[in-house]
């Protein structure tokens, strides 16, 4: 189990990771108490090669409740059903991860993805990004470079929608500080 909260400990993230030969598992939950509070409860699988195959959510917001899957179909297209019937979403399909816009957990996914824990490298990524209250899905730029790296994990400068960050990581890379988002709390 991993947990985060955030800066102003308006937000709660705890997720259950299992890793095996067939990839990654995570459910987990987010809890926020800001301005518009929301309940997020998600699953995501992710493949042996560290692609991100499929993320369930559903959420609570004082303006209802939403789900929404999001599939990684073999040959690259992502599919998006909330509950109208599935649609292709042509404007993330070079997506290979995805990014729960309130989780600390899955910007840990491209991270491991391309080994930017354990060694020194940079990336520019699609990312398929799904808001946390309204599960809409929407195409953004993520860049992430390693500053450094050792064996208790690294400082990996992250740049996307929001801003320039310094994120630290555990040995695993799973995300152990993202300023203005959360810290992991075990």
């Amino acid at each position: 189990m991993l947990t985060w909260t955030s800066d102003d400990q308006h937000r709660l993230e705890t997720v259950r990771v299992v890793l095996t030969d067939r990839g990654l598992r995570a459910s987990g939950h987010i809890v926020s108490a800001a301005m518009e509070a929301f309940g997020v409860a998600y699953t995501l699988l992710v493949d042996p090669e560290g692609r991100s195959r499929r993320l369930t959510v559903q959420s609570d917001s004082g303006t209802g409740e939403r789900t929404l899957t999001l599939s990684r179909v073999p040959g690259g297209q992502w599919v998006a059903d909330s509950g109208s019937g599935p649609r292709t979403l042509t404007q993330v399909e070079p997506a290979l991860d995805i990014d729960l816009v309130a989780s600390a957990f899955t910007n840990s996914l491209a991270i491991r993805r391309l080994g930017l824990h354990r060694n020194i490298g940079q990336a520019n990524l699609t990312v398929a990004s799904v808001g946390g209250a309204d599960p809409e899905v929407t195409a953004v730029q993520h860049m992430y470079r390693t500053v450094s790296a050792d064996s208790n994990g690294a400082v990996i400068l992250y740049t996307g929608p929001m801003g320039e960050r310094e994120l630290t990581v555990d040995a695993d890379g799973f995300v152990l500080h993202f300023p203005g988002l959360s810290d992991r709390l075990r």
